[in-house]
Protein backbone atom coordinates (compact mmCIF):
# COMPACT_ATOMS: atom_id res chain seq x y z
CA UNK A 1 0.00 0.00 0.00
CA UNK A 2 1.74 3.16 -0.98
CA UNK A 3 1.13 5.77 1.58
CA UNK A 4 0.15 9.36 0.07
CA UNK A 5 1.26 12.24 2.86
CA UNK A 6 -2.11 14.19 4.36
CA UNK A 7 -3.44 17.17 3.13
CA UNK A 8 -2.74 18.92 6.86
CA UNK A 9 0.80 17.72 6.60
CA UNK A 10 1.33 19.38 3.28
CA UNK A 11 -0.77 22.03 3.35
CA UNK A 12 1.21 25.04 4.79
CA UNK A 13 4.03 24.32 2.05
CA UNK A 14 1.32 24.28 -0.55
CA UNK A 15 -0.45 27.43 0.46
CA UNK A 16 3.26 28.99 0.62
CA UNK A 17 3.84 27.87 -2.75
CA UNK A 18 0.84 29.57 -4.10
CA UNK A 19 1.59 33.20 -2.61
CA UNK A 20 0.22 32.68 0.93
CA UNK A 21 -3.79 32.95 1.69
CA UNK A 22 -4.35 35.36 -0.65
CA UNK A 23 -2.80 33.85 -3.09
CA UNK A 24 -5.08 30.78 -2.57
CA UNK A 25 -8.06 33.19 -2.80
CA UNK A 26 -7.17 34.71 -6.35
CA UNK A 27 -6.44 30.99 -7.91
CA UNK A 28 -9.73 29.78 -6.53
CA UNK A 29 -11.57 33.40 -7.54
CA UNK A 30 -9.29 32.59 -11.57
CA UNK A 31 -10.66 29.03 -11.41
CA UNK A 32 -14.78 30.05 -10.84
CA UNK A 33 -14.24 32.80 -13.76
CA UNK A 34 -12.68 30.16 -15.84
CA UNK A 35 -15.53 27.14 -14.87
CA UNK A 36 -18.44 30.51 -14.98
CA UNK A 37 -16.80 31.06 -18.64
CA UNK A 38 -17.01 27.40 -19.84
CA UNK A 39 -20.13 26.75 -18.57
CA UNK A 40 -21.76 30.14 -20.83
CA UNK A 41 -19.96 28.99 -23.63
CA UNK A 42 -21.98 25.55 -23.41
CA UNK A 43 -25.05 27.26 -22.68
CA UNK A 44 -24.25 29.39 -25.78
CA UNK A 45 -23.64 26.06 -28.06
CA UNK A 46 -26.21 24.75 -26.43
CA UNK A 47 -29.10 26.98 -28.34
CA UNK A 48 -27.25 27.16 -31.41
CA UNK A 49 -25.37 30.51 -31.24
CA UNK A 50 -22.10 31.33 -32.53
CA UNK A 51 -19.40 33.64 -30.32
CA UNK A 52 -19.77 36.21 -33.47
CA UNK A 53 -23.55 36.15 -33.15
CA UNK A 54 -23.40 36.88 -29.29
CA UNK A 55 -20.76 39.73 -29.86
CA UNK A 56 -23.23 41.48 -32.21
CA UNK A 57 -25.66 41.21 -29.68
CA UNK A 58 -23.46 42.36 -27.52
CA UNK A 59 -21.76 45.18 -29.44
CA UNK A 60 -18.30 44.17 -29.00
CA UNK A 61 -15.96 41.92 -30.92
CA UNK A 62 -15.63 37.98 -30.82
CA UNK A 63 -12.29 38.53 -29.52
CA UNK A 64 -13.85 39.91 -26.55
CA UNK A 65 -16.57 36.94 -26.33
CA UNK A 66 -13.88 34.44 -26.59
CA UNK A 67 -12.16 36.12 -23.69
CA UNK A 68 -15.37 35.73 -21.15
CA UNK A 69 -15.59 32.50 -22.57
CA UNK A 70 -12.02 31.68 -21.26
CA UNK A 71 -13.11 33.47 -18.09
CA UNK A 72 -10.79 36.34 -18.31
CA UNK A 73 -13.25 38.85 -18.32
CA UNK A 74 -15.68 38.29 -15.39
CA UNK A 75 -17.11 41.87 -14.32
CA UNK A 76 -21.10 41.30 -13.14
CA UNK A 77 -22.04 44.18 -15.97
CA UNK A 78 -20.36 42.10 -19.08
CA UNK A 79 -21.31 38.66 -17.79
CA UNK A 80 -25.12 40.02 -17.48
CA UNK A 81 -24.57 41.33 -21.50
CA UNK A 82 -23.25 38.04 -22.23
CA UNK A 83 -26.41 36.54 -20.62
CA UNK A 84 -28.81 38.69 -21.85
CA UNK A 85 -27.41 38.31 -25.47
CA UNK A 86 -28.26 34.32 -24.82
CA UNK A 87 -31.64 35.47 -23.70
CA UNK A 88 -31.39 34.90 -20.28
CA UNK A 89 -31.13 37.12 -17.20
CA UNK A 90 -28.72 37.71 -14.58
CA UNK A 91 -29.82 37.53 -11.33
CA UNK A 92 -27.86 38.62 -7.84
CA UNK A 93 -28.89 37.16 -4.70
CA UNK A 94 -28.20 37.01 -0.98
CA UNK A 95 -28.60 33.75 1.10
CA UNK A 96 -29.15 33.46 4.29
CA UNK A 97 -29.66 29.79 5.30
CA UNK A 98 -33.13 29.08 4.00
CA UNK A 99 -33.90 32.97 3.23
CA UNK A 100 -32.75 34.13 -0.43
CA UNK A 101 -33.50 37.48 -1.57
CA UNK A 102 -32.90 38.49 -5.27
CA UNK A 103 -31.09 41.81 -4.79
CA UNK A 104 -30.71 43.05 -8.40
CA UNK A 105 -31.86 41.67 -11.67
CA UNK A 106 -31.08 42.01 -15.39
CA UNK A 107 -33.94 41.82 -16.99
CA UNK A 108 -35.10 45.54 -16.99
CA UNK A 109 -34.69 48.27 -19.12
CA UNK A 110 -34.75 50.72 -16.24
CA UNK A 111 -31.81 53.05 -14.87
Amino acid sequence: MTNFPKWRDVRTDVVAGAGGEQGVAEARKRNQAYIDGHRLAERRKAIGLSQSEVADRMGVTKSRVSQIERGEVSTVDTIARYVRALGGELQISAVFGDDMYVLRSTDTDAA
